[in-house]
């Protein structure tokens, strides 16, 4: 309700600067965009993106929203799959669901900065282009130089040897969501196989391998942590907690990085000693050893197929501009005194800018450990996923 709020008083802000200008006489267009919610401070990126794209079109409202059910697979629940909007935001874990139900059509939007090969192939299905990719992530191991050693591509022995000890990874081994998303990196790091034949009749039960790997990886946890769904609930717990040196390593997405810079800016006292920006490393996490080809996850911008007309081209030159390099500029380079998102995006212009670089300068490590993952788009992922979940979840203890 907040953020619904929060929304309408955007809105009524901009009715309100009309009637005091006069502009009344031309009525504007309304877009309906419904954004990836899973972001840092999703509620200022919405606005970043709105006032800057009114700006440049003073005949449209863009109407933003966020799906609270999201990955909710329910009809009922109106999850990703079922929301009416002109531009849906989709995490490619249901791409090929959204091309089998026929709602999107090709953006066919000129202009637009190079992507990276992994986000191409993301947006592409029997050679067209679907979607236009904004995000990117895997999971990485982001660590203290100050504490360890874990440059290049560790084993997990090397991870028992520095961490072990100590207990010090921290990693949310609780939900379906995470267990599946840990599942599919290890079958995709131990197989030689193709991305969508990994998971093309659904998800395999876990094997003795896999189990007994997953059980070393929690064994390097302090007590308590990793299998309690308390914790895993909260997004950015354990990147708070390697921010307070609950542990020297934890995993996490590129954007986990901001919730460590964040509660170091905002939370930490000088006694608490909180990791600093200068102290952070990032390397690849070892879900097979020798063989580095994590999931990688991509979030694009795709066209309802109901869309036409004028409302077509207001939805292709939203998705030029969200994606150009100075909107990325925009959401990505904080104020002076702000935390960077680090939310990887899908453009070389972005990746190679120095203005971000300098910003943000851990870009080019995340970047280098990225190219080496495998996106998949198998239909039905997410449920496959969850399955495999559930019987990872029976396998592991309950409580570390």
């Amino acid at each position: 309700m907040r953020l619904l709020r929060f929304l309408s008083y955007l809105l009524a802000a901009s009715w309100l600067g009309m009637a005091t200008t006069g502009a009344w006489a031309q009525p504007r267009r309304v877009l309906h965009v419904s954004l990836y919610p899973y972001i840092p401070e999703p509620e200022a990126a919405a606005l970043v993106l709105k006032q800057g794209f009114e700006r440049l079109h003073p005949d449209v409202i863009v109407d933003i929203t966020f799906n609270p059910n999201y990955y909710d697979p329910k009809p009922a629940a109106k999850g990703v799959l079922y929301e009416d909007a002109d531009i849906h935001e989709i995490d490619v874990i249901f791409m090929r669901d959204f091309l089998a139900a026929h709602r999107l059509q090709p953006p066919r939007i000129g202009g637009l900065d190079p992507l990276e090969p992994l986000a191409a192939q993301a947006a592409t299905y029997d050679g067209v282009i679907w979607a236009v990719p904004q995000w990117m992530c895997t999971d990485f191991l982001i660590y203290r130089s100050d504490k360890t050693t874990l440059a290049g591509n560790p084993s997990l022995a090397a991870l028992e040897a520095t961490l072990g000890t100590e207990h010090g990874l921290l990693l949310d081994m609780s939900g379906q969501a995470q267990l599946g998303e840990l599942y599919l990196s290890r079958l995709l790091s131990s197989g030689d196989e193709t991305p969508d034949a990994t998971l093309a009749h659904g998800a395999a039960p876990p094997d003795p391998a896999t189990i007994a790997r997953f059980r070393r990886i929690l064994a390097l946890e302090p007590a308590g942590l990793g299998r309690n769904p308390a914790y895993g609930g909260i997004e950015s717990f354990y990147a708070r907690q390697f921010a307070r040196r609950t542990g020297s390593a934890f995993v996490g997405y590129s954007e986990m990085t901001h919730e460590v810079l964040d509660e170091t800016a905002s939370s930490c006292l000088q006694r608490d000693r909180c990791v600093t920006a200068d102290q952070i490393r990032v390397t690849a996490f070892p879900f097979a050893d020798g063989k580095l080809r994590p999931a990688v996850w991509v979030d694009m911008f795709a066209i309802d197929a109901k869309v036409h007309g004028q409302t077509l081209s207001d939805a292709r030159d939203f998705i030029r501009y969200a994606v150009s390099l100075p909107t990325y500029r925009s959401l990505l380079i904080p104020q002076p005194g702000g935390t960077p998102r680090y939310l990887l995006p899908t453009t070389r212009a972005a990746l190679e800018d120095a203005e971000l670089q300098h910003a943000a300068p851990l870009y080019p490590q995340f970047r280098a450990i990225i190219e080496h993952g495998v996106v998949v788009t198998t239909p039905h992922l997410n449920a496959a996923l969850h399955e495999a979940a559930t019987r990872l979840d029976l396998a592991l203890p309950k409580v570390h």
